[in-house]
């Protein structure tokens, strides 16, 4: 067997994949790669959604309106917006490796203060220091897709990712809420931990000594001149501003619009972003093998689009079997759009520079979040419930406009 063969054997990818750079110090196998990503979106997941079912308790204990109790969200954000672009700059210097571990470790000092506080300001300071963490995190586990999986491969393991956020939203609406019950919400907030202290042996026990380091410092003009960054960061303002946007306020108005329980208008709701679970990485690798990354964020807004022109006339219309089956057909929609944009980056900006570009990436993202529910929740004030659909679909439009001026395979 040739030196080669051998080093490929041994690092998971060949000589010929041009999108990545061999480690033969790095001998992190890509399953193992693979199962790092999607418990680090998967623990962040869960800790970020873990107080919506059980926010009337919190407003109870601690005597909070609407308003006040939806800062234990925003707040968590928060930090993401500030210091993505930092932390990627950090981790282009000194490797994911160390950022990860800093990263869980906020996350779950943030969940010790938040458990032992009596106080509603030191809950949002628990929530601000978890949120450092997960800034931290998730561009940390996007340089490691950087460093070390194949350009072959890229939209299969950023789409493993991806289904890591709504995997973790499931986990706490399903699994963790029960626990409120038992213990209360602290209770459903210490399994949130349980759940990181998991993620952390699951990346120490599988690539944690085992990643590639650092290198030069970056050059932050040269990442913040890029053109097509910016492009791609605009359309994922106007995706995840759309796509929150719906999942936001789509139970409320499922609920006094079409007249199902509150439960069901929110299982409705989510099956948007549960669908990701299982086409995320699908089409991810749909991706790596059409090599067409652009097509297919062209293709996920448009069905995205479609859908939602047609949710307004089925919710008025009360036909919860055909609105069932629109939501499906957008969240595959959604599916397309997460793998096939979070690969852009590695194939487009260089290796040594790609921590700073997630950064940016990261903090469209959050971005498009905290606007995309801000203004659904204007139109929906101003207008009717169909409104606020099409504000939907206009985000969506705009967002595929966009979409053709990306530079990108």
């Amino acid at each position: 067997m040739s030196q080669n063969t051998t080093e490929e054997l041994v690092s998971g990818y060949s000589n010929s994949d041009v999108g990545a750079v061999r480690h033969p110090d790095a001998p992190v196998s890509l399953q193992r790669i693979f199962l790092i990503l999607f418990f680090g979106y998967f623990a962040f997941g869960t800790l970020f959604q873990v107080f919506p079912p059980v926010l009337n308790e919190l407003q109870t204990e601690f005597a909070l309106d609407n308003s006040r109790a939806s800062l234990v969200m925003s707040i968590f954000l928060a930090p993401i917006v500030l210091l993505a672009l930092p932390s990627g700059l950090a981790v282009d210097r000194w490797g994911p490796a160390p950022a990860i571990r800093a990263g869980f470790g906020f996350m779950i000092a943030g969940v010790l203060v938040t458990l032992l506080t009596s106080a509603w300001s030191f809950l949002l300071i628990g929530r601000l220091v978890s949120g450092v963490g997960g800034a931290l995190l998730l561009v940390s586990l996007l340089k490691v897709v950087a460093q070390s999986v194949p350009r072959a491969k890229l939209g299969l393991a950023v789409g493993i990712f991806a289904a890591g956020l709504p995997a973790g939203t499931v986990f706490a609406f399903n699994l963790l809420r029960p626990l409120d019950a038992l213990g209360g919400w602290r209770l459903v907030l210490a399994g949130a931990g349980v759940l990181i202290l998991v993620a952390v042996l699951v990346f120490e026990t599988a690539a944690g000594r085992a990643l590639p380091k650092g290198g030069a410092p970056v050059n932050l003009a040269r990442v913040l001149n890029d053109g097509a960054m910016w492009r791609l960061a605009v359309v994922t303002v106007f995706g995840y501003a759309a796509i929150v946007g719906f999942t936001t306020w789509a139970p409320k108005i499922l609920e006094s619009g079409v007249g199902v329980s509150a439960g069901v208008a929110a299982l409705i709701a989510s099956l948007l972003l549960m669908i990701d679970i299982p086409f995320a990485p699908f089409w991810g690798g749909v991706s790596d093998r059409l090599e067409k990354r652009k097509l297919l964020i062209l293709v996920a807004f448009g069905v995205y689009l479609a859908g939602s022109l047609l949710v307004p006339g089925l919710a008025a219309g009360g036909a919860v079997f055909f609105l069932v089956l629109v939501i499906v057909f957008m969240g595959i929609g959604c599916s397309m759009f997460f793998p096939a944009a979070l690969a852009i980056p590695a194939e487009t900006v260089s290796q040594e520079n790609c921590g700073a570009a997630y950064g940016m990436i990261f903090t469209a993202q959050v971005v498009g979040m905290l606007i995309g529910p801000q203004v659904i929740g204007w139109v929906l004030d101003a207008t009717a419930p169909t409104g606020a659909f099409l504000a939907i679909s206009l985000l969506t439009f705009i967002g595929l406009m966009l979409s053709f001026f990306l530079r990108a395979r």
